[in-house]
């Protein structure tokens, strides 16, 4: 069926989600392990990567003694919220091709 996600991505969406829901319970309780510098960050996510999000605003950051400092849960939640909208782009594409 047109739309429905399959058992498989069902799957990766709720790994996904229970690995943020860890990391949100880490920041809770640790909240400097959750702390990435910038240098960091781009290491991890990409430097094109990070320079993009800050550019449509969405990669939050904080100052600290001088330094940017990032979220890993927010980045990682910002990666896969960005590859669920590609695949829902791709999806909607798909289905207009097909009528």
């Amino acid at each position: 069926m047109e739309g429905v996600p399959s058992v498989t991505e069902i799957l990766i969406n709720l790994e996904a989600v229970s690995d943020l829901i860890a990391d949100a319970i880490i920041k809770k309780v640790m909240p400097v392990k959750d702390d990435i510098s910038e240098n960091q960050a781009k290491k991890a996510y990409g430097d094109r990567w990070i320079r993009k999000m800050k550019k449509y605003g969405l990669a939050k950051e904080s100052h600290i003694g001088g330094r940017i400092i990032y979220s890993r849960t927010h980045l990682d939640a910002l990666r896969i919220a960005e590859r669920e909208h590609a695949k829902l782009f791709y999806r909607g594409r798909e289905i207009k091709r097909h009528k």
